[in-house]
């Protein structure tokens, strides 16, 4: 079933038929928010003129769309949620007993009430809260005057009969199907399926099975995922195909298939924006051909986030801490490089392997999208569990992605949703809607009296109503309740336990800013000033040359992922082989499968410092930029840029590939558009964002979590 079916299935127990006098009133009084057809007399009854604070009394009905790229990744399949989602939204028990820091309450909870023992059978589900929006998916709205022109026509009363001799009825076309609508006729293939530039080797790369000998580990609307197999290697990755024209029937108009083929392309640009973090499943490629675009990503196999609370496991709220602290990392890094999320929710977080310890990665980019500073976004996006109340009311900004973090901390230690449908036998997203503008919640039932006092805080300040009164995710991951298993072993570690962090941090920059930076690194090493700033950095300069050459086992003056790998263990960080090549192939700015001395210091210095307070860091800007200017016209062009990022390239002839890639390093500088890189443009590609700090990012410090299990235990 469809994102769009999936909610549009859920009838509208005992509600006035659509179209009805009465429903037509109702409507027309006070707005049609949500899905379901109608609300139930004691619904209507509950919502208030006060809630007209929050839903426009004109606002236009909720078109069901599903998002460009929907496959739901590994176990979700079809757009229905788990199993363990739906039995986490039972109420849990009172319960007795120490500390919840020391004690797996949510684990003894779930064995005694959802039939962990293997010898008791389980209970039936009843209640309003048994199987709480089963069916729930993602939905985005676009209002549009067509749209709103149709719900009238729905809602308006009946035309009368045409009288005999009528000459307008005599001329009106028989009721039939008729002739696509003549927007779609004048679509050509290339608009239907256009080219996005991408690669169309896949099949010669790779083992993909057809559909008949293999089912898909994940469907949605519009694609699926796949498990492939890598021909050189036999390493098994995942593929997510998205079809380039999947409608059934014909689109409305032209701007809504240019807007669906815009967001597949958006998606891909985020995938690639966000770039190497370890908190993301990795994007290792992408392919197209005449039908479908596929993303080739790491194979995530410990599942989803809440299949991994089971009956029998030891949880506490020591755990749910680390999972939280991961899901806020992901909107900390996405907000610092103006992406907002728009569908955080735990379908959308997997494990990386079933392995106990195992680390968190997001998925799924089908519904995120670019913002800038200060700008309002309208179009609801989102599952209607998970979005912010600003969300529905169509005036909305990063903060939304926020409240979404903090449903599920709620979910996470709570076990249930904080706003559900207790009204309808069968749940209605416009009842949810109404909760999440109008309930107070919950912060008095069981567990919450047993929670940290810390924990209650956070929670409550990312689900504050007022946007701008709510904490951001970087002030989130700075709260004591995420610091609170910090450890002080993590001092012993090469520069205070932040190697991996400040490597993801650096990989996650344009190709073009890391090359700079590279440049930048030689300045540094070779300065003699005396700022303070800048006599701190040269002093942890000789540390990483250190640990480089503690990494550098072959003495060869360059570091292999298998180098990378084993040194980082060995100085107690929990990183696998994959990971090691995903951080290297980002620091590898020459392009030579390995990295050097100075893409290695170029990755851990904090520029962001250098910048803020070193007297000598604009002169080195300036200086590299005249570097790069070979000419010395005062512009870098397309020949300049290729000679910096392809300067291993014997021939001086680029392939195709390569041009793309120039073109891409010139536009992430060339504000203006006219191909070219002045100074000032030059000067803003290495402002740093003061926002992206090393708290974003995975540190994966084993000794942490050693400290993390003593104090469980």
């Amino acid at each position: 079933m469809s994102s769009a079916a999936a909610i549009s299935a859920l009838p509208a127990s005992g509600v006035p038929r659509v179209g009805s006098p009465r429903q037509a009133r109702a409507d027309a009084e006070w707005g049609r928010v949500g899905v379901g057809g109608g609300r139930t007399a004691t619904a209507r009854r509950t919502l208030t003129r006060r809630s007209c604070r929050h839903v426009s009394l004109r606002s236009p009905p909720l078109r069901l769309i599903a998002a460009p790229g929907n496959a739901m990744t590994a176990a979700a399949v079809a757009g229905v949620e788990t199993d363990s989602w739906r039995r986490s939204l039972h109420t849990l028990p009172s319960h007795r007993g120490t500390s919840v820091l020391a004690r797996a309450w949510l684990g003894e909870w779930m064995k005694d009430n959802l039939g962990g023992d293997k010898d008791k059978k389980a209970a039936p589900k009843t209640g309003p809260g048994a199987d709480l929006f089963a069916g729930a998916e993602r939905v985005a709205t676009s209002p549009s005057s067509k749209q709103i022109q149709q719900q009238q026509q729905r809602t308006a009363p009946k035309k009368r009969a045409p009288r005999a001799g009528d000459k307008r009825a005599a001329t009106r076309r028989p009721p039939g199907p008729g002739p696509a609508p003549a927007s779609y006729d004048e679509l050509t293939p290339a608009e239907l399926h256009p080219d996005f530039g991408l690669r169309r080797d896949l099949y010669e790369l790779y083992e993909v099975k057809s559909l008949d000998d293999e089912e898909p580990i994940g469907a949605g609307s519009y694609g699926i995922v796949r498990r492939v197999v890598r021909k050189s290697d036999g390493k098994e990755l995942a593929l997510k195909t998205i079809r380039k024209a999947p409608w059934k029937a014909p689109p409305s108009s032209r701007t809504s298939v240019q807007y669906y083929h815009s967001k597949l392309r958006n998606e891909l640009e985020i995938m690639r924006k966000i770039g190497s973090s370890l908190s993301i499943v990795y994007l290792l490629d992408s392919f197209e051909d005449d039908d479908a675009v596929h993303l080739l990503m790491e194979l995530c196999k410990g599942g989803e986030l809440l299949g991994r609370i089971s009956p029998n496991m030891n949880y506490s709220e020591s755990n749910a801490a680390d999972l939280v602290r991961s899901v806020l990392r992901t909107a900390a890094q996405c907000h610092s490089r103006g992406i907002i999320f728009r569908d955080i929710k735990p379908d959308n977080f997997l494990f990386e392997r079933a392995e106990e310890g195992s680390p968190l990665k997001a998925t799924d980019f089908g519904l995120a999208g670019l913002i800038k500073p200060g700008e309002r976004l309208t179009r609801r996006c989102g599952t209607p569990s998970y979005m912010a109340p600003e969300v529905i009311n169509r005036n909305y900004g990063e903060a939304a992605d926020v409240w979404s973090c903090g449903v599920v901390s709620y979910q996470l230690l709570t076990g249930r949703l904080p706003f559900v449908d207790r009204v309808n036998q069968r749940p209605n997203a416009k009842e949810v809607f109404r909760a999440i503008l109008e309930d107070p919640v919950d912060f008095q039932s069981d567990p919450w009296p047993r929670l940290s006092p810390d924990a209650r805080d956070l929670v409550s300040k990312m689900m504050d109503r007022d946007p701008a009164k709510r904490i951001t995710a970087r002030a989130a991951l700075l709260h004591p309740w995420l610091q609170q298993t910090a450890s002080e072993t993590d001092r012993a570690q090469p520069i205070g336990g932040q190697v991996v962090a400040r490597l993801q941090r650096f990989s996650t920059y344009g190709l073009l800013k890391r090359s700079v930076l590279r440049l930048l690194g030689d300045q540094l090493r070779e300065s003699k000033g005396n700022d303070g700033v800048l006599v701190e950095e040269r002093q942890l300069t000789e540390e990483f040359l250190e640990l480089f050459q503690l990494l550098d086992t072959s003495g060869d003056d360059l570091v292999e992922p298998e180098e990378l790998e084993a040194g980082l263990r060995s100085v107690g960080y929990d990183i696998t082989p994959d990971e090691c090549r995903q951080i290297l192939e980002q620091l590898d700015t020459t392009n030579d499968g390995a990295i050097d001395v100075n893409e290695f210091l170029a990755a851990l210095v904090d520029w962001d410092a250098l910048e803020k307070g070193s007297s000598d860091y604009p002169n080195w800007v300036r200086q590299a930029f005249e570097m790069l200017d070979k000419d010395g016209n005062g512009t870098i062009d397309a020949g300049e840029v290729a000679e910096l990022v392809f300067m291993n390239e014997e021939d001086g002839v680029l392939s195709a590939e390569a041009r793309k890639v120039v073109a891409a390093c010139i536009q992430e500088a060339d504000t203006d558009g006219d191909g070219l890189i002045d100074l000032d443009e030059f000067i803003g590609l290495l402002q740093m964002d003061p926002t992206d700090q090393l708290d974003a990012y995975e540190w994966r410090n084993r000794t942490t979590r050693g400290a993390e299990a003593v104090v469980e235990a």
